[in-house]
């Protein structure tokens, strides 16, 4: 019995999707955890610099400006056996030799180590100056500060490398290695919760929690690195140049570039939009959006994982002009997706009232109603990002373009009514953004571009889990649950 159950569970260990869920999950385990602990022993100034310090995290990676992608996507290509990085809308002439072009591979990586060297002393600047002003009201509002503007140091640094480590997980996804990055993932992040969890136990503060984190995250660059070696030693050693190739950056920035725009136009603002709350509400207000604001977007990370894992295979297969496939690919990720993101969002919004009751969390969560705006919202927002990176596979990018568009409109909105509704101007100021333009501009590109029929494709895909979470939000607003 044994020897079929071992088959079974190396299959499943090598598996993308189950393998990025597994290191998702991490995030899952961290809030059974992790967090109970730390809206019952934080103080409600500590659990607003926690969060915060988490956006700046999010948002100093913001700083990739789409190169890590992009960077993956060009590898996927060489894989594939593309002569050349060339527009992929035109499958017929694209050049393909049917084996890994290890001379372009090469190219890239040795551009791509230039790229991300830069990026990271931008990065540790941009953070040392920018993100040490926005955190002057929060930490001067704790009763320990230097212990607060101590975490925030090791922050900076650490973070600056993690861009560095962007490298090393864009060649590893673009070798088609998700699973094997993923699974190490989701090891570190455990034992990265483990040790955050000793540390809480033991009486551990702001201070004692950023360093365990951080410790771990530093691991984690070592080991990827080691991974990248391990699949291909020539990269620490006939391929150790710090040089950049003009061909492979002439294709590769135009894409960055316009990806990186449509990253801090979307994921940023939705960031910022905790760090400029912070600057005008009480502590108690911040905690509760920022918790909510974590618990979402755990979700929808959550929810990606069945799509993105794909993402490198759907570029391969693109390059290799197999279109039928790549679509049965992406709308089964598409489906899986929307389901995980339905599921957990109901679920966080009949357990979490309770959950904080119950741990005496320090805390208190958000409105049901607010709850359930912030939830269509990035619902919304799911649809309208898998199709756009369905698109992506082409290597045009529109991202510059539709979050670039939504994301003015996105600050427009919360300016106008900001006075007047409050907090609710920042899901709200989403919402109008994403199905003013963004949803239908990026659906309208993928549907084109693969012939795909919109009724038929959706009714299997997005329709279900959308009937299921409006019929939850009438249920929430009408008072019955």
């Amino acid at each position: 019995m044994f020897s079929q159950i071992l088959p079974l569970i190396k299959r499943l260990s090598n598996s993308a999707t189950l393998t990025t869920f597994a290191s998702y999950a991490t995030r899952t385990v961290s809030v059974l955890i992790v967090l109970p602990l730390i809206l019952s022993r934080f103080s409600i100034e500590e659990i607003a610099a926690w969060y915060l310090f988490a956006t700046f995290i999010s948002m100093q990676l913001l700083i990739d400006l789409g190169f890590s992608p992009t960077f993956t996507r060009v590898i996927a290509y060489a894989l594939g056996g593309a002569e050349d990085l060339s527009d992929k809308r035109s499958i017929s002439k694209t050049k393909m030799t049917g084996s890994p072009n290890w001379v372009l591979i090469e190219k890239i990586w040795n551009t791509m180590r230039v790229v991300f060297l830069r990026l990271t002393f931008v990065a540790f600047f941009l953070s040392l100056i920018i993100g040490t002003w926005f955190l002057v009201k929060p930490l001067s509002a704790l009763q320990d500060s230097f212990s607060g503007w101590l975490s925030w140091a090791v922050i900076v640094v650490v973070t600056s490398f993690s861009l560095w480590n962007g490298s090393y997980v864009s060649f590893l996804q673009g070798m088609n290695k998700v699973a094997l990055q993923k699974r190490s993932e989701a090891i570190i992040s455990l034992l990265s919760i483990l040790t955050s969890f000793i540390v809480l136990r033991s009486g551990g503060k702001l201070l004692a929690l950023v360093l365990a984190n951080q410790m771990w995250v530093m691991i984690n660059i070592a080991w990827n690195r080691y991974l990248c070696r391990s699949i291909e030693p020539k990269l620490f050693t006939a391929w150790k140049k710090f040089k950049t190739h003009p061909k492979v950056l002439s294709v590769v920035w135009p894409s960055a570039w316009r990806s990186g725009l449509g990253i801090v136009m979307s994921q940023g603002v939705v960031q910022a939009t905790g760090i400029i709350y912070a600057q005008f509400g009480s502590a108690a207000s911040v905690a509760s959006y920022l918790l909510a604001l974590r618990f979402i977007q755990m979700v929808s990370l959550f929810s990606q994982s069945p799509f993105y894992s794909k993402l490198p295979l759907m570029a391969k297969l693109r390059a290799e002009g197999r279109i039928e496939e790549q679509v049965t690919v992406a709308q089964r990720g598409m489906r899986l997706a929307y389901w995980v993101y339905a599921i957990g969002f109901i679920g966080i919004g009949l357990l979490i009232h309770p959950a904080l009751q119950y741990i005496g969390s320090k805390a208190e969560f958000v409105s049901s109603d607010l709850w359930v705006l912030i939830g269509i919202t990035f619902f919304i927002e799911r649809y309208g990002a898998m199709h756009i990176q369905l698109y992506s596979t082409t290597n045009r990018i529109v991202w510059h373009i539709a979050n670039g568009i939504s994301g003015i409109m996105n600050i427009i909105f919360i300016f106008l009514t900001y006075s007047s509704l409050g907090v609710y101007s920042f899901p709200l100021g989403i919402l109008v953004s994403y199905m003013g333009f963004y949803c239908w501009y990026a659906a309208m590109h993928s549907y084109r571009e693969f012939n795909i029929n919109i009724v038929q494709f959706e009714s299997k895909t997005i329709l279900p889990p959308l009937l299921t979470l409006i019929l939850y939000s009438l249920l929430v607003t009408s008072g019955i649950l």
